[in-house]
């Protein structure tokens, strides 16, 4: 993908573009959707422009922002892809989510702040249900994930941790651990997407995990459409 000249979306005083990173079939190697990323012109990175806005009191507003800046620059993806954005919980039960999401292409929005979920895990898989979008849940692996939010949330796709990847390559403990995520996946149905891909060793794990999504370098960087 190429970058285009364009004027920036802006949250307040800060310009921001979106990019695209994609995400392939591990058995075809074909792109089967994007996930929508925001780069901030001031360089800094999306978490902190999120933290701050957190901490202000924003972070849904800055959120729809950013989603309604994808929507617009994913019109240049062919509309059969999936597209992928960052929600946190609050976010997705807001009013201001309904509709943000046109239903001319699929959509999957993958849940951030797992830490918020808690006593609502069925209100937010009902809430993806109703508006015919998939959910994702984020960072499988990380310091704030378990497995029981497999189970609790139903997630379309469980995204496993780059961490988790990378040290599954010659770690057997991490290799286990690799593959109880994917056996909690095939309990709801759910596929499963690993991050970081960026070697042939990596994507040979992933085959034989009977992983079927990748994403990471090996596959594309994230680009400007």
């Amino acid at each position: 993908m190429h970058e285009v000249s364009s004027h920036p979306a802006r949250i307040g005083a800060c310009p921001h573009r979106v990019a695209f990173q994609p995400i392939v079939d591990v058995q075809t190697r074909v792109v089967v959707g994007y996930e929508a990323l925001a780069r901030f012109a001031d360089g800094r990175s999306p978490l902190t422009h999120l933290d701050e806005a957190r901490e202000g009191g924003r972070l849904a507003a800055v959120e729809i922002d950013l989603i309604r800046s994808a929507v617009r620059a994913a019109r240049a993806l062919p509309a059969d892809l999936l597209v992928t954005v960052n929600a946190s919980a609050d976010t997705l039960e807001s009013e201001e989510f309904v509709g943000l999401l046109p239903p001319e292409r699929p959509w999957g929005v993958e849940l951030t702040e797992l830490s918020d979920v808690h006593e609502r895990e069925g209100r937010l898989r009902d809430r993806t249900d109703t508006l015919e979008v998939s959910l994702l849940l984020d960072d499988m692996g990380s310091a704030r994930t378990e497995s029981e939010w497999i189970v609790a949330m139903r997630p379309d796709i469980v995204k496993i941790a780059k961490e988790i990847v990378w040290a599954a390559c010659d770690d057997r403990a991490a290799r286990t651990q690799l593959e109880d995520f994917v056996a909690w996946a095939r309990l709801i149905d759910a596929r499963v997407l690993a991050e970081g891909i960026e070697t042939a060793v990596h994507d040979d794990l992933l085959v034989e995990a009977g992983i079927e999504l990748a994403q990471g370098f090996r596959h594309g960087r994230p680009a400007f459409v």
